[in-house]
């Protein structure tokens, strides 16, 4: 049996990567993980689990990013989620770090320091995304237009076949605009629902639990219907690099 499948012309072909990262455990540990600690671990209590609020934080922050360092070590690749929920994390741990009091209150700037903080990051990003279009490798190609997923050497090549460069460069700039655009509605969404939960908390302990809230709520009425948004226009524009390139739907993925 060969090790790479081939083309029509016997060119080897890659496979689609076998270390991707995985959602679930993406999402059970950037997410569920955080969310228990910060809620149930947090309290102060008689019960066994709970630690208070100070080591609810820590182990809140210190597993995604274990996680997000393991994944590297392991794959020398980050993916997308990847990198929002390391920094994430890290802002979350710096932030809380400072709104803490000695005497045990937040400090009243707490929820607008932290709403800046969610809307900063797929800001950023964002922006970030839409510069890069300008230079030689624009991230719409690591985010959207994945080399571990799609077949981009077939695909660059019909397009060189078909003549139709302007078309496909048209197609990645949609893909740069849906996923920045994403990001921008993401960064606002984040920044209100922050200043929502957050307002008016006093203590650690109600602290932890609406950062737990807010942890939940974004990802079920921001993350979600992003990565529906996202998924839909991915498929979008492989539909539009179909046509310009006469590739079939099974030609323009690697194969598995």
């Amino acid at each position: 049996m060969k090790d790479k499948e081939t083309t029509a012309d016997s060119k080897p072909r890659n496979t689609a990567s076998a270390d991707q990262e995985n959602p679930l455990a993406n999402i059970m540990v950037n997410i569920l993980i955080p969310v228990l600690a910060l809620s149930w671990l947090s309290k102060d209590g008689e019960k066994a689990w709970h630690v208070g609020p100070i080591y609810g934080m820590i182990i809140a922050v210190l597993l995604p990013t274990i996680y997000f360092v393991w994944h590297f070590i392991k794959t020398r690749k980050v993916n997308f989620y990847s990198i929002l929920g390391a920094a994430g994390v890290t802002l979350t741990g710096t932030i809380t770090w400072y709104a803490w009091n000695t005497d045990g209150t937040i400090k009243e700037n707490a929820a607008l320091l932290f709403a800046i903080k969610e809307a900063a990051i797929p800001l950023l990003f964002g922006i970030t995304i839409l510069y890069s279009h300008s230079t030689s490798k624009p991230l719409v190609g690591v985010f959207l237009l994945n080399p571990d997923i799609l077949d981009i050497p077939r695909i660059e090549t019909a397009v060189i076949e078909k003549n139709s460069r302007t078309a496909y460069q048209k197609i990645r700039w949609q893909g740069t605009w849906m996923l920045a655009g994403s990001l921008l509605l993401s960064a606002v969404l984040n920044f209100v629902l922050a200043i929502y939960f957050l307002s008016g908390k006093s203590d650690p302990v109600s602290y932890n639990a609406a950062v737990g809230k807010l942890t939940w709520v974004g990802f079920l009425v921001i993350g979600i219907p992003l990565m529906i948004i996202i998924m839909s226009g991915l498929f979008y524009l492989i539909r539009k690099i179909c046509a310009v390139t006469g590739l079939a739907k099974d030609e323009v993925f690697l194969p598995r």
